[in-house]
């Protein structure tokens, strides 16, 4: 009797043993959970791309429609908050410096080209744009677009002609482009924007004032620290 009551304490406690120590290896298992990732925080981050501008002079009949092209560059800054699961909404600026320019003959109102040697020249040296964002996140992938007030400093002048035209021109900007977070802190991203930056008008000397408008397209892509 005693050797059989010894057995089963024994095979009582072996299982026991085996029992808490299958919970204490599977319990922290049960645990685990992946944080999901979070569109807000804030943002900084350094872009490229091209510009592609489509300028117009005119006066007293006198027309010139250069389209100066080239490559932009420069830094962005920003802040995410990100609704529930999905939307996101953002306050963005940016700064670019630009190396974009044409020159382009000025036409006559009968369509009659003035001497090559007097064309219209336009410089587009820096933009900037200050942006609210909407954006529908899917996961780390965030389709976006954007909005706001844009800016340019514009060096413009008429060849042989007394003076420089130049301004910066504000305007307003559009644009939709997507970013994909390809790790919890760094943000990659592509984006179109179009600017129009309105119109300035310059006093010449002896002659009927000049309109001078300018319109832009860029292409950016950027990678972005998110904090």
């Amino acid at each position: 009797m005693n050797k059989v009551l010894l057995a089963t304490t024994c095979l009582f406690v072996v299982s026991g043993s085996a029992l808490a120590s299958d919970i204490a290896v599977r319990e922290p298992a049960s645990e685990l959970v992946v944080a999901a990732f979070t569109w807000t925080g804030g943002y900084v981050g350094a872009q490229t791309g091209n510009v592609r501008g489509d300028g117009t002079f005119g006066g007293d009949g006198d027309h010139a429609n250069p389209k100066p092209a080239g490559f932009v560059g420069g830094l962005y800054a920003g802040a995410n908050y990100q609704f529930g699961n999905d939307a996101v909404v953002g306050i963005e600026a940016d700064m670019a410096w630009s190396g974009a320019d044409d020159r382009a003959l000025v036409y006559n109102s009968a369509g009659i080209p003035w001497p090559a040697d007097y064309p219209v020249i336009q410089e587009i040296n820096r933009t900037g744009a200050v942006r609210a964002r909407l954006g529908y996140a899917m996961d780390r992938w965030l389709p976006y677009i954007a909005g706001g007030v844009a800016f340019a400093a514009v060096d413009q002048r008429l060849v042989g002609a007394d003076g420089n035209f130049n301004a910066t021109y504000t305007g307003w900007t559009l644009g939709l482009g997507t970013e994909y977070a390809f790790s919890d802190s760094m943000i990659f991203r592509a984006e179109y924007r179009y600017a129009d930056l309105g119109s300035k008008t310059f006093d010449l000397q002896d002659a009927p004032p000049l309109d001078i408008a300018l319109k832009t397209s860029d292409v950016r892509v950027g990678i972005a620290y998110k904090f």
